[in-house]
């Protein structure tokens, strides 16, 4: 169940900055070999976010250390590494090189990390910590910082390789700009903060920037928590609400708009006919790598408790939460076996109305528009031509289908694997609504999918807005309404993590896209059974 550090590269501090600091680190049994973990934390899926050169020689703003260095990059919660052979400068988990370029693979929000009692516990596939917005607003601090220090610049140019120096300003220069104008187009009222973002208004945006201006980006005020990854290749549906299939390419597809929204670049083209869009879009995503990453996530398993590191699950009252499971849970949340190679998952699709969570979400992506921009009057992947707006959802659909035509070996070898894994086109299911004639009715929902694992998700619901479990299964008007986000120190008799404080974030539940109501199943139990439902989640 417990492996050691080993080949894994893997990294902590003994005191960080939130004191959560660890002597100790060690990796749960997920079924990964140490090659293929190393694999998935820096895989090039053709995000180019920076210069290469410029993250690794970047000092700090208010002082010339290191960047990069591991005790800053953990006050953003990165997950820190040692050099290993294709991660040679030590950068921290999910940061990829790309040619001359680095950026951003799935690890980067897809790998947790808790703490307990000085004992690290890395999670391959858990959702991250990662302050997305704060790394680049410190990013973007550094770059300005460095162009108006002429020592600072001066170090920086000299690092360069002799060639490169001549042009360290221009890089500098030209980095920050972008830097700059991502900030300004993506305009969050509400602060998304530790282990949020609004990654599918974000990657809305992105779209948005190749196909007509980025001054028409759309507000992102609905984070989201990113989801767990053990089981999502065997999932029929997959993301928050539903809306990605995983059937015939859909998984390629679902990956290729990630590297959209993770700084991948895709050049679009202005296509009359069917016949010229059959050459598809150039762009930087390695549909070969994301395909393999697809299968390698295949084979994660979920997290079992660890009882030689937190404390032993408590057997009986475990046995006595297990009925209420099914009385209370299993119709939308179904038991699966980690151990069973052929373990598929049906999702639960349920209406927003009915489970009574955060609509904000669903709302945006079901009611999102765009300018077609370069696309106005060209053919659509669907044979129809482009009017003068588009829904958000059909431009994503065009930029990921149109990029895979200019690569059909990674779009036929999904197709295949799809085949192999029986995964077919079915009906979604649960308590929603469809309607032929407006196909944004079924964005209106929320996906449930199996509980394995969950005890290694906090905190929960889509949005992040519940500390903890026990939380959850209180009744809304009972459950924090404010609570620090960003600690990996453990509580496991709450089951999530340590939440009180200020530090590092507070989450707010009365602002836009963070409320805590709704998913009220279980909540009317007497508190003895709610600490033995409790339990028992801790043996999934």
């Amino acid at each position: 169940m417990i492996q050691g550090v080993g080949e894994r590269a893997g990294k902590v501090l003994a005191q960080d900055a939130y004191g959560d600091g660890a002597t100790r680190l060690v990796y749960l049994e997920q079924g990964w070999r140490p090659a293929e973990t190393l694999w998935y934390y820096h895989a090039d899926q053709g995000s180019v976010l920076m210069p290469y050169e410029v993250l690794v020689n970047l000092e700090q703003a208010d002082n010339p250390r290191p960047f990069i260095s591991p005790e800053h990059l953990t006050r953003f919660r990165l997950l820190n590494q040692h050099p290993t052979p294709n991660n040679p400068d030590g950068l921290p988990v999910g940061f990829a090189r790309h040619k001359d370029r680095v950026g951003l693979t799935c690890a980067a929000c897809h790998t947790t990390q808790i703490n307990y009692r000085g004992t690290a516990m890395r999670i391959d596939g858990g959702p991250a910590l990662i302050d997305m917005i704060g790394l680049f607003a410190a990013i973007e601090a550094s770059l300005t910082a460095t162009l108006a220090d002429q020592a600072k610049l001066a170090r920086f140019t000299a690092a360069l390789p002799g060639p490169r120096r001549a042009a360290a300003r221009d890089t500098l220069t030209e980095t920050q700009a972008w830097f700059a104008s991502y900030a300004a187009a993506n305009h969050a009222p509400t602060r998304e903060g530790f282990g949020r973002l609004d990654a599918v208004g974000r990657i809305i945006n992105q779209t948005i920037r190749f196909t007509s201006d980025a001054k028409n980006s759309l507000t992102v005020d609905a984070p989201n928590s990113f989801p767990l990854l053990w089981d999502a290749p065997r999932h029929d549906y997959v993301q928050w609400t539903g809306f990605a299939g995983n059937a015939g390419a859909g998984s390629v597809g679902r990956n290729a708009g990630e590297v959209v929204g993770v700084f991948g670049q895709v050049e679009v083209q202005h296509y009359e006919t069917e016949e010229a869009a059959k050459r598809g879009y150039k762009s930087t995503i390695e549909g070969n790598a994301l395909v393999a990453m697809e299968e390698s996530l295949r084979r994660l398993q979920s997290p079992v408790w660890p009882e030689e590191l937190l404390p032993a699950i408590d057997r009986p009252l475990a046995a006595r939460g297990e009925p209420l499971y099914a009385q209370h849970c299993v119709r939308c949340h179904a038991l699966l076996d980690r151990d069973d190679p052929n373990r598929s998952v049906v999702a639960m699709v349920t209406d927003i109305e009915k489970v009574g969570t955060d609509p904000t979400s669903a709302r945006n992506l079901a009611t999102a528009k765009a300018p077609s921009g370069v696309l106005e009057g060209a053919i659509s992947p669907t044979g129809q031509r482009y009017g003068a707006t588009v829904s958000a959802v059909a431009l994503l659909g065009d930029l990921v289908t149109r990029a895979l035509s200019a690569q059909p070996l990674a779009a036929a070898q999904a197709m295949v694997n799809a085949k192999l894994h029986k995964q077919e086109k079915t009906p979604k299911q649960g308590e929603h609504r469809e309607d032929p004639n407006d196909p944004s009715v079924s964005l209106l929902a929320y996906k449930a999918r199996p509980l394995n694992g969950a005890w290694a998700s906090a905190p929960y619901l889509h949005n992040g807005s519940v500390p903890t479990l026990y939380d959850l299964l209180l009744p809304a008007t009972q459950r924090p309404r404010r609570f620090a986000v960003g600690r990996w120190e453990y509580d496991p008799k709450k089951v999530g993590r340590v939440s009180d404080g200020e530090v590092p974030f507070v989450l707010d539940t009365s602002l836009t896209g963070n409320s805590n109501a709704g998913h009220e199943y279980g909540t009317g139990l007497a508190d003895a059974d709610r600490w033995a439902l409790l339990e028992y989640l801790k043996t999934l």
